[in-house]
């Protein structure tokens, strides 16, 4: 019953979305069924009669202006195609992180603050004019005392105290709106201004930036195409980065020097095996590789990756799932797809197998080829993720941020030369760590690891089952219900206390209608008999019993 009820709502849900994006979506308005579109769709209809692209390009700029915070904000929301329509999220994924310079008065005295003495003691040389200028801090160019150039990063002063308050508003908005709201928690809005908040606080902290950097460096340590910047320890606080300075052409402007094309393929190969080799080896990637943070030396053929407050974490587990989904897209096998997002992410016991495994097979198959044959890796991953949502199986964050990047680096690679494709470059080195997965030598370190952990288990569960039995007799064991239980319990609760009223009204009715009968049929002749009483009580009643019935329809939970 519950999922023939399930297959309607969906059914609903989906007839609710072609109607809204053919311009019908207040059809759903009308006849009181609005609420069974998802918020995506919802947001679709309410901006339908307007210019849908005009209105992601004011909430963008709305964004860029509130700071900080609400652009991190965006940038997390670019990610969720099940949240909201595809033009509201191309505009949020242009949003910029720029906003007007803080004089350079005040950059020296933070520089001050932290170090103790003023700039001109600090460095050798401090140029002025600000190099970038983003809405958490600003880069000058400047000289060691030693004599090396380098690249400077200051925090704006006061901008922690500003993100601060603006992610404690934002925290309070969002359980405001999962009160008010059943969408809102079905997307656990709270969640994603939680990792929101995570990831601004990390960005705010220079040494966490400096620490990730040297981690990617060591990855690269033997390799000579990649170069990431040294990081001067001395030089670097909380508050401010400094690091090496390298002087190379962005990724994106690539088409303004003269290279062949297999130089400019040479760099795509370089680029795609860097990233396989952060995500699928080292488990530990670049969180925002935009073309800005990605700079081609051409003298050494290098390619520099800068810029890492932003940074993905993958464990050993979603390493090798992570390999498997990519080799099934790469394979076109459906089931290996859905089997390694199954032992990634969290899978609801409700969830429609059948129905995700039919929408992942057209996935890879339909949308997933473009430019003539083509496979799109960055599209293929997003509509994995989309559809994933869909079915309201929740990814990590990690993988969030992993598909995102892939995107990024798609986007990247089909600037640098349109014939090329990722699948194409990353297959190689996907069968490549695919081969490593199954040594022998790694097969029996894994089973060892594992056979450990099993031992562990097994030992600790007779003193847990002691102390499950022990709370059991003292009446302290306890049971934890997340929020959504305890509204679906007492939404059941309710829709039984409805059907006993509307059983009790029922007999009740039944009761004073035949003792009308009776009443009429055996009384005396009197005055009272003179009145149409029958006719009364009837009448009475049952206009009761209707409006006992209205409430209790009009409640929705019958």
């Amino acid at each position: 019953m519950v999922t023939k009820q399930m297959r309607r709502l969906n059914r609903y849900k989906e007839i609710g979305s072609v109607f809204v994006r053919y311009g019908f979506g207040y059809v759903f308005d009308e006849i009181g069924l609005f609420h069974v579109l998802s918020l995506k769709d919802k947001v679709a209809a309410e901006i339908k009669n307007g210019n849908t692209k005009e209105a992601g390009y004011r909430i963008r700029c709305m964004l860029e202006e509130l700071g900080p915070a609400f652009i991190k904000l965006g940038q997390l929301l670019s990610i969720r195609s099940d949240l909201l329509p595809d033009e509201i999220i191309k505009e949020l994924e242009l949003l910029q992180d720029q906003v007007p310079q803080v004089p350079v008065k005040e950059i020296k005295a933070k520089i001050e603050q932290d170090f103790g003495r003023p700039a001109e003691e600090v460095f050798d040389y401090f140029n002025e004019q600000c190099v970038a200028a983003a809405s958490i801090g600003q880069v000058y160019e400047a000289v060691l005392l030693t004599g090396e150039s380098v690249m400077v990063k200051v925090q704006r002063p006061g901008i922690k105290e500003i993100v601060d308050t603006d992610l404690a508003i934002l925290k309070d908005l969002s359980r405001a709106i999962e009160q008010r709201y059943e969408w809102a928690q079905y997307y656990n809005v709270t969640e994603i201004v939680d990792e929101l908040s995570e990831s601004i606080r990390r960005e705010l902290d220079y040494l966490e930036e400096a620490r990730n950097t040297e981690t990617v460096q060591m990855q690269f340590a033997d390799c000579e195409q990649i170069k990431v910047p040294e990081i001067y320890d001395d030089y670097t606080t909380s508050h401010i980065l400094t690091m090496e300075k390298i002087d190379g052409v962005k990724v994106n402007e690539l088409h303004n020097m003269v290279a062949s094309r297999e130089e400019k393929r040479q760099i795509a190969e370089l680029l795609v095996s860097s990233f396989i080799t952060q995500i699928l080896k080292e488990g530990f990637f670049h969180g925002d590789p935009h073309p800005g943070n990605i700079l081609y030396v051409p003298e050494k053929k290098q390619l520099v990756f800068i810029d890492f407050g932003q940074v993905g974490r993958l464990s050993a587990g979603m390493r090798y799932d992570s390999a498997d989904m990519m080799m099934g897209i790469m394979q076109d096998e459906p089931e290996k797809i859905v089997k390694s997002i199954f032992r990634m992410a969290y899978v609801p016991s409700d969830v429609d197998e059948k129905h995700f495994h039919d929408e992942v097979e057209w996935i890879s198959k339909q949308l997933s080829r473009s430019n003539g044959g083509n496979i799109n890796l960055g599209l293929v991953v997003k509509d994995l993720f989309a559809a994933a949502q869909e079915h309201r199986i929740i990814l990590p964050k990690e993988m969030t941020m992993m598909g995102k990047a892939l995107i990024t680096i798609d986007g990247i690679i089909s600037d640098i030369d349109p014939e090329l494709d990722m699948i194409s470059l990353a297959r190689p080195y996907g069968e490549q760590l695919m081969r490593e997965r199954y040594d022998p030598a790694k097969i029996g370190k894994r089973l060892w690891s594992q056979a450990e952990n099993l031992s562990d288990t097994l030992t600790n569960i007779p003193s847990q089952v002691e102390d499950v039995l022990d709370q059991a007799s003292k009446g302290d064991l306890k049971f934890e219900i997340s929020l959504s239980e305890i509204n679906r319990i007492l939404n059941k609760f309710d829709r039984i206390s409805n059907q006993v009223s509307f059983s009790l009204t029922l007999l009740a009715f039944s009761i004073v209608v035949l003792g009308l009968i009776v009443g009429s049929t055996f009384g005396n002749n009197t005055i009272l008999t003179s009145v149409p009483a029958i006719e009364i009580g009837f009448v009475i009643a049952f206009g009761m019993f209707l409006l006992i019935i209205y409430s209790i329809m009009r409640s929705g939970r019958f």
